[in-house]
């Protein structure tokens, strides 16, 4: 009997190590270096082709701020009048020749308006950047705890083999001088045989973890990383009321909606001083005529424009155009802001709830379930309790201690999405 359980627990290994997504010896080589977060956020924030994106698009909008407050190019124009048609090659027969430069002049006040409302497609292009480096860390940040859970997972689901060997072995005692029956020991190693496939499962979900943050740190998704090391769970240090005022000083989100405001203004005044100012041309002409009695003289040119009655319903629906933007970048101001402080009231319950379930399981739950199987384990051995409530014993604390990690994890994803939502660290550890 003894023998075929070991012949049974050998096929197993190694159908264990022939299925590709559960690669044992690869997995101890990647967990001996260690994760650190700290490194991890670091060459995101360095890496990531969507900050680096969202960093050459504040560049761009900087770029377009000394093209909107410049002048348009000036306009040089040569002329040569009444050359004969029997010698049309023939510059010297032109009765004039005219050299003119002219310049497009706004109407002061214009230039510095579009300057205006280009600095503001630039703050709030700056502060899509720092909306986006927030998302980014607040995605490793959860990348990371959904591969400590896998490493946990890991963790736990090998000792409870090693846990149920030893139960194994006390089976086989108490089959061996028939105090028990077979059965006890096929049970066992079902039992044995579902953790195997645990463990498979749970290196699958590792890799899927690491390829997620691999993506995101730019590096190729089979990219080695580390094992987690166990942490205390984050503390939080602010009230609601404090997190909502800290939401409006560093939200990058509000602050791009305050800068759309502010835009929209600028592009207001501007819309109604095209609607009630003119632009201006200036020209300076050197004429050269050969065969007059004043061969060298010069002209002087202004020209403004002026509103018609054809182009008036433009310019007034350009103003019309423009206070409309003026409202909805108002309304989309409050929006961002409401959208925020749900999801910081969200967070927090979620954040809050994780915490209560975290202490609970380290002060109760865990101590009880192990309590729960030393005291099944002797029961067994003495014949005062069947093997089932042996197994429902290891069950039970296998489940209470990726409980207890799930709710960790749960803890650091929800205060990852806080921190997102605030737009700045306000974490600590315990």
């Amino acid at each position: 009997m003894r023998n075929r359980r070991h012949l049974t627990i050998a096929v197993m290994f190694v159908l264990l190590s022939a299925t590709p997504c559960a690669a044992e010896p690869s997995l101890a080589l990647t967990l001996e270096a260690g994760a650190d977060l700290g490194e991890l956020l670091a060459e995101a924030l360095k890496s990531n082709p969507e900050i680096l994106a969202a960093r050459k698009a504040v560049e761009a909008a900087q770029a377009r701020i000394i093209q909107a407050r410049s002048l348009d190019d000036p306009e040089l124009n040569i002329e040569s009048w009444m050359i004969p048609l029997n010698q049309p090659t023939n510059m010297n027969k032109a009765n004039t020749h005219m050299v003119n430069l002219r310049q497009r002049l706004p109407f002061p006040g214009k230039l510095r308006l579009k300057g205006e409302v280009a600095t503001q497609e630039q703050a709030m292009a700056t502060a899509r950047y720092r909306a986006k480096e927030r998302e980014i860390i607040a995605d490793v940040k959860k990348g990371y705890a959904d591969l400590f859970m896998a490493d946990r997972d890991l963790q736990i689901t090998q000792e409870q083999l090693d846990l149920l060997e030893r139960i194994l072995k006390t089976a086989e005692v108490r089959y061996a001088v028939g105090k028990v029956a077979q059965q006890d020991v096929i049970k066992a190693q079902v039992e044995q045989s579902d953790l195997l496939n645990r463990l498979i499962l749970a290196e699958q979900a590792r890799q899927s973890a690491e390829a997620k943050l691999n993506t995101l740190l730019n590096r190729p998704a089979d990219f080695p990383i580390g094992r987690t090391a166990e942490h205390e769970p984050s503390s939080m240090p602010f009230e609601q009321a404090d997190l909502y005022k800290l939401t409006l000083d560093s939200s990058p989100q509000l602050q791009e909606a305050a800068s759309g405001i502010t835009q929209a203004e600028r592009a207001h005044e501007l819309a109604v001083r095209n609607q009630r100012y003119p632009d201006f041309m200036l020209g300076l002409g050197y004429w050269y005529a050969p065969q007059a009695d004043f061969q060298h003289t010069y002209s002087a040119m202004l020209t403004f424009t002026i509103p018609f009655f054809w182009t008036k319903a433009r310019h007034d629906k350009e103003v019309e155009e423009a206070s409309a933007q003026i409202a909805r970048a108002e309304a989309s101001h409050r929006a961002v802001k409401n959208l925020a402080f749900l999801e910081i009231r969200d967070n927090l319950l979620k954040s809050n709830a994780a915490r209560k379930s975290v202490t609970l399981y380290r002060t109760g739950l865990l101590p009880q379930a192990e309590l729960s199987l030393e005291a099944a384990e002797a029961a067994y051995k003495t014949g005062r309790l069947e093997f089932t409530g042996l197994l429902e014993a290891e069950r039970a604390l296998r489940e209470v201690r990726l409980g207890y990690y799930r709710a960790l994890v749960a803890l650091e994803q929800s205060l990852a999405d806080l921190e997102r939502a605030i737009g700045r660290d306000i974490l600590g550890k315990q």
